[in-house]
């Protein structure tokens, strides 16, 4: 590999710096003797050196003075070192957090598209599925959750922690929404039956109730808890354990008239955060806004996907009425 252009330079400047300091060495050893035998032979007796006293003495005083010079422009003492030193390093790591920073973007950029990617090909496959039976869109909406799960760490820094991804759909029969897919950190969680919210109720009932995402960094905050807390009756007491911080994103075609909701929780603070609660430096409340993006965008996607059930579904019907 080449050398950059900083190598070349400090090439030339290392054997400079030699220079300088042999030559700052030299000038102000010789102004000092010659400082000396000036003083010494201005009391001499010898005529020669009586004449050449004067001229060897301020010689050695100007080579003191190069010498300050030399030290002046090309020395720096030790607060002036430590200063620079001190500044190179918040500059080094300002950089470094910015570099850091850049890779976390691209890793979420990276897995944005790519989960992109998936559900355009899970909604190409509705479109061209000629029997939606109730069977096949559960196959469907489980792997729009698994593939949330599979990219849960590089999106949300969701680990090792509970976590819970499921999707809720709305009845006009009953007025509620129901789960329809499920995924948790423990499968067995996932099984048997799940809670329905009330429109309004918990942060699922609430996020469909405003049309609009709800973002909580900590829903244990005393302001937020009683605002997102699920009624009496549909209460958990493992709730307030597993469910801290959470992002809900209404589902639908229209930003209106949503059809459900998609979320996404974890028992750890501020996986997700709204812009008043962000806590952190710049870079990571931009990381955490990129990843609420993101989930929005996937939750427009599924949104199309349950629209084109929906579709099929009311197809289906007109479709058997005409023949009776």
């Amino acid at each position: 590999m080449g050398k950059s252009s900083s190598d070349h330079l400090l090439d030339y400047i290392r054997p400079l710096a030699r220079v300088l300091k042999a030559a700052r060495l030299i000038t102000s050893a010789l102004g000092v003797v010659a400082i000396a035998v000036g003083q010494t032979w201005m009391t001499s007796q010898t005529v020669w050196q009586n004449e050449w006293a004067s001229s060897i003495f301020w010689c050695g005083v100007g080579a003191i003075v190069v010498t300050g010079f030399i030290l002046l422009f090309f020395e720096k003492d030790s607060a002036s070192l430590l200063l620079d030193l001190h500044d190179s390093e918040v500059l080094i790591s300002d950089q470094s957090d910015h570099i850091r920073y850049l890779e976390r973007r691209e890793e979420i950029l990276l897995s944005w598209q790519s989960v992109t990617k998936l559900l355009a090909e899970l909604l190409d496959q509705a479109l061209t599925d000629s029997d939606l039976n109730p069977e096949k869109k559960k196959i469907f909406y489980t792997a729009v959750v698994e593939i949330l799960a599979d990219y849960k760490f590089s999106l949300f820094r969701i680990a090792d922690e509970y976590c819970n991804i499921s999707i809720y759909e709305h009845s006009a029969e009953t007025e509620s929404l129901g789960c329809t897919a499920c995924y948790r950190s423990r499968p067995s969680d996932a099984l048997g039956a799940h809670r329905t919210w009330k429109v309004g109720e918990g942060h699922v009932g609430k996020a469909f109730e405003l049309q609009r995402e709800l973002i909580c960094g900590d829903s244990s905050a005393p302001d937020i808890k009683p605002w997102i807390s699920a009624s009496p009756d549909n209460f958990d007491e493992r709730d307030d354990e597993r469910y801290v911080s959470l992002a809900a994103m209404p589902i639908g075609v229209n930003a209106d008239e949503p059809i459900g909701v998609l979320i996404v929780t974890s028992n750890v603070p501020m996986r997700f955060a709204n812009f008043d609660e962000n806590h952190g430096d710049e870079n990571m409340k931009e990381e955490r806004r990129l990843a609420v993006a993101a989930l929005q965008d996937f939750a427009a996607q599924v949104g199309q996907l349950v629209a084109v059930f929906r579709l099929r579904d009311a197809t289906h019907a007109e479709g058997t009425s005409s023949d009776e």
